[in-house]
């Protein structure tokens, strides 16, 4: 028993460290890796990119800081005003702050959105109230067997408004239940637009109450599209309800009104492992990723046509000193946070190559040396070298940290 109880020991030991050493050595030793910031200049109708204070054009110039901020103006039209150089009109269109600020957006998608459980529970608000301010409800709803509303003071259920909406998403076809709810469930907006919804057969449908009453638009598409992830936004323009990212990996608006999907021309989209930022403006957007090492800028018109690209690389922290080093040291790390989600868990990552077999193989000679003195019977060791083999610098701390005793 207590033999056992000595390798119960070893193997806690062996995570922990596991977790921690390598955790300690990328803290003590690793740098920080800034990716550059790259945008569309419509003044020279090229990519300004931005590291750090350097700012260069896409044909590797130096800019300087009034350079960089008359190149992007609509990006600092503040300041532009405020030096009296803000432009009177741009490409033939006249600069007006106010419908500037209208066509201004921003989105950000990362992987932690789409990895990970959803709510499964939202807030439906009154999007025709006649209040200035929106107001949050008294209840909740679901859409598991039926769309259904639970008081949140009595925790009940409100039957004649549950029948109602449900009524109507059976009469507009909607197949129960749910595959995804996506709305922005908050008061800080600047008006309610409902959820859109996938049902079980992936149809599309976009969902608001208004006037008290449900309203409930099915939205056209092929059978063979499949969303995975659905992003509502609330910008001034009001051109589209939503962000979406279908099965394949494609990247889709829904527009307001009309309920069209267009389709942006974006190729290579991995939303599980890539930052996706979209800069909106009243000439173009800007579909940046973002991934480990490497950066992708695709400029679309306001037609939604791509007109320029940008892409570079980097070393990532594997091809570096410090990572190189890592590699014949530790053979895998086990973390308890991952980059690609905020959800506590055990991430294990082998390392790259076979380096750390070389270290490997020295602890186990060196555990050869440290029990050498005790005249032991190496068979009786065998475990604890065949774990430091296996596991390496943890295998090698733990067994010494809890010396094999039982076996002379």
């Amino acid at each position: 028993m207590e033999k056992i109880s000595r390798y119960i020991l070893v193997f806690i030991t062996i995570l922990a460290f596991s977790i921690f050493l390598p955790e300690f050595y990328w803290m003590s030793f690793g740098k920080p890796i800034k990716s550059e910031f790259v945008l569309y200049s419509c003044i020279d109708n090229d990519f300004i990119i931005s590291q750090g204070p350097k700012t260069t054009d896409n044909k590797g110039n130096k800019l300087t800081v009034q350079q960089k901020e008359q190149k992007l103006p609509l990006l600092n039209m503040r300041q532009l005003m405020l030096d009296g150089i803000f432009p009177d009109s741009i490409n033939g269109v006249e600069m007006d702050p106010h419908v500037i600020g209208v066509h201004k957006s921003f989105f950000r998608s990362q992987p932690k959105d789409i990895v990970g459980p959803l709510p499964r529970i939202f807030p439906l608000f009154e999007s025709e109230s006649g209040r200035v301010k929106l107001e949050l409800p008294n209840d909740f709803f679901r859409i598991s067997w039926r769309m259904e509303f639970i008081d949140t003071e009595t925790n009940s259920i409100n039957e004649e408004k549950s029948r109602m909406f449900s009524a109507v998403l059976q009469k507009r076809g909607f197949a129960f239940p749910a595959k995804l709810i996506a709305g922005i469930p908050t008061t800080r907006k600047s008006c309610d637009e409902g959820y859109v919804v996938t049902d079980s057969d992936d149809q599309l449908f976009h969902i608001k109450m208004i006037k008290g009453r449900p309203y409930v638009q099915k939205v056209k598409k092929s059978d063979d599209l499949k969303f995975k992830h659905i992003a509502c936004v609330d910008f001034r323009d009001k051109k589209y309800y939503s962000y979406m990212i279908s099965n394949e990996n494609e990247i889709y608006i829904l527009t307001q009104d009309d309920y069209e999907l267009i389709k942006f021309p974006i190729k290579g989209f991995n939303p599980e492992k890539e930052e996706l930022r979209i800069f909106g403006d009243i000439f173009n957007y800007n579909i940046i990723r973002i991934g480990k090492n490497y950066i992708n800028v695709d400029a679309l018109n306001k037609k939604y046509e791509k007109i320029a690209n940008y892409s570079n690389s980097w070393s990532s922290r594997d091809e570096k000193t410090e990572g190189k080093v890592f590699s014949y040291i530790f053979p895998a790390q086990i973390s308890m946070f991952s980059g690609y989600t905020d959800f506590v868990n055990f991430y294990f990552t082998r390392t790259k190559g076979f380096n750390w077999l070389i270290f490997n193989i020295l602890l186990v000679f060196a555990h050869f040396m440290i029990i050498k003195p005790r005249k032991v019977n190496y068979k009786n060791h065998l475990i604890d070298f065949s774990l430091i083999f296996i596991t390496g610098i943890f295998g090698f701390l733990s067994v010494n940290l809890f010396q094999n005793k039982f076996f002379k």
